[in-house]
């Protein structure tokens, strides 16, 4: 899927109007210095992505997102939900929240790296990076949610199989 100037725009649009960062200050002053060359997200992947994350807003927002650049993107509310879907499914990279209802996500990351060592996990949250390291170790990356879309998309790129072209 290639991504075009106006759906750019209207991806940004929704990331900032159905999230929390749209209330950061900090993210307006960096919202024009994308990290990520676009063109280079097109060609991210086709893999298997499951967002689990008990906010709906944000589970949809990162499904569109991602679906926008060319993953295969499945949703959890969770952890039960979740680790239904990662026994019936083959999943390349999990983002998981860390706060959810019933189950923690310290709890679930611990259940994927016995059970399905090969997915890779990237721990999303509004902690910062420091206490989402205390809480969680060993992640194969952490994101927070105030640092935005491109940050993200990084992260992704990076865990990613498929080379990007430059």
């Amino acid at each position: 899927m290639i991504a075009t100037a106006q759906g750019e725009q209207e991806l940004e649009e929704v990331f900032m109007n159905q999230t929390h960062l749209d209330r950061l200050p900090e993210y307006y002053l960096q919202r024009n210095k994308s990290s990520l060359n676009w063109n280079e997200a097109n060609q991210i992947s086709t893999q298997r992505l499951l967002v689990i994350d008990d906010e709906a807003l944000i589970r949809d927002t990162y499904r569109r997102l991602f679906w926008h650049y060319g993953f295969e993107v499945f949703t959890a509310s969770n952890a039960t939900q979740a680790n239904d879907m990662l026994v019936k499914n083959k999943f390349d990279i999990v983002l998981l929240d860390i706060n959810m209802t019933e189950v923690d996500g310290s709890i679930l990351f611990g259940l994927i790296r016995t059970f399905h060592k090969s997915i890779k996990v990237v721990i999303s949250s509004v902690y910062a990076i420091d206490e989402q390291k205390e809480r969680i170790v060993d992640a194969d990356a952490y994101f927070d949610k105030s640092d935005g879309k491109d940050v993200l998309l990084g992260i992704i790129a990076s865990l990613s199989d498929r080379k990007t072209e430059v």
